[in-house]
């Protein structure tokens, strides 16, 4: 498709499973699509450099302001496993995870503080940043980082959705899968079977699609030549 239309023919497709899709013994295609996701990724622009101290001995130590962790179709099915072994009550998460064909989440490194920011429970990712031009610029940045991979998945004619994360934010769950509690979640990325409307999941789509949409209400033209 021509990107334009792609871009207009992305839409939310949260696809909910009632009970555990089997896992193809080939995992060669969706860990390949998955790196060609993660390649648009990477082409998203960026205006500075994560913090150095996230470099600093971290197996993951690029300068972009992202990180990404992922789960392929099998991985998808261990985490719902382990989430209903120790009765975490995930929701559509794990409706989710019973479907997908891969997962990754995406968080972004907020800038070292520089005043107290006011903790938040201990049973969740703390928010620890500021509101700077810097942590916004990351924010930004990795916004456009999850829309290119949500292009991506749609011009490949894939299902997907973009989850806040709900229980994978939890403190068990982020420490089971290795993704430290200085990175904040951003996005939850559910990629989908092509044919998933065909096994008869329960496929819902963004309510806001098309609300707000109308550009008068909210572009504003700017006349020089007026004022």
């Amino acid at each position: 498709m021509h990107i334009d239309e792609i871009i207009k023919n992305r839409k939310t497709q949260k696809v909910l499973a009632n009970k555990v899709w089997p896992v193809s013994s080939n995992q060669k295609p969706i860990d390949q699509t998955i790196n060609e996701l993660l390649e648009l990724a990477a082409s998203a622009p960026y205006h500075r450099k994560s913090h150095k101290k996230y470099g600093k001995n971290n197996q993951l130590n690029s300068c972009l302001p992202w990180r990404c962790y992922t789960l392929d179709t099998e991985n998808c099915r261990l985490l719902f496993n382990y989430i209903e072994k120790q009765n975490i009550k995930a929701g559509k998460v794990s409706n989710m995870l019973a479907a997908a064909d891969g997962l990754m989440l995406m968080t972004w490194l907020p800038e070292p503080l520089t005043t107290n920011v006011k903790k938040q429970d201990k049973t969740s990712e703390p928010v620890p940043f500021e509101g700077n031009i810097k942590n916004m610029e990351h924010i930004a940045a990795s916004s456009a980082a999850i829309q290119n991979i949500l292009i991506g998945a749609t011009a490949r004619n894939l299902p997907n959705y973009w989850s806040s994360g709900g229980q994978l934010r939890n403190v068990t769950l982020r420490k089971f899968l290795g993704i430290p509690m200085k990175e904040i979640l951003l996005g939850a990325l559910f990629i989908f079977p092509e044919d998933s409307e065909q096994k008869g999941a329960i496929i819902k789509s963004g309510s806001l699609r098309h609300q707000g949409k109308e550009l008068d209400s909210w572009v504003k033209r700017v006349d020089i030549s007026l004022l």
